[in-house]
């Protein structure tokens, strides 16, 4: 018994085995099993954005673009541009948000895309967004003086947050975004900057 099935990306019909009697299907569906749920429903209308007018999107290619999209989701940080070399830490959701808002305005968008340039523009602008407003209630807690409260562990949140801004200085280190002077001149900072606080 054959059961026939309809490419969400490419709008071809055929019997389910077809999508995966080749390397490029058995790749495709590899892909899509180890992506968190919202993410891959997010990305099937995403490949929509780069099919062809008139034409179905290929599975060869389709597989390219996805596994290309991976390995941004996957870096767990994104920069708008990588010339400027400034990254922000993004997650799953975040790319799924950027891309939803991407269908939502294909109105405005030249198609078909043929990279993820705008893609990695509006999770940056996502990323800054949210990394604005974890500022803002870090802030707000030294402000209120909540910042000394004990986080699990036994360390105070101020130490928590000083110890993920460390992380993060090391990870830019780690990336060639930033060379061993501005690693040390912010690790510096950030102690100077906790220790003051406590």
């Amino acid at each position: 018994m054959s059961i026939a099935v309809t490419c969400p990306a490419c709008g071809c019909h055929s019997d389910i085995e077809a999508f995966l009697a080749d390397a490029d299907g058995k790749r495709m569906a590899a892909l899509f099993a180890d992506l968190d749920p919202a993410l891959g429903r997010a990305v099937l209308g995403y490949l929509r954005l780069f099919k062809p007018a008139k034409q179905a999107l290929r599975l060869p290619r389709a597989a390219r673009i996805v596994c290309d999209l991976l390995e941004l989701v996957n870096a767990g940080a994104v920069s708008r541009d990588d010339r400027t070399g400034m990254r922000r830490e993004t997650t799953a959701t975040l790319w799924a948000k950027g891309i939803e808002q991407m269908i939502d305005h294909r109105d405005r968008i030249t198609l078909p895309i043929d990279n993820h340039n705008y893609l990695r523009a509006i999770v940056f602008g996502l990323a800054e967004q949210q990394a604005a407003r974890t500022e803002a209630r870090t802030e707000e807690a030294k402000r209120t003086g909540q910042h000394r409260r004990t986080a699990p562990g036994g360390h105070t949140e101020a130490e928590t947050a000083g110890d993920r801004e460390t992380a993060f200085a090391r990870q830019l280190f780690s990336f060639n975004q930033i060379d061993g002077a501005e690693l040390d001149r912010r690790l510096a900072e950030i102690a100077a900057k906790y220790q003051g606080g406590a």
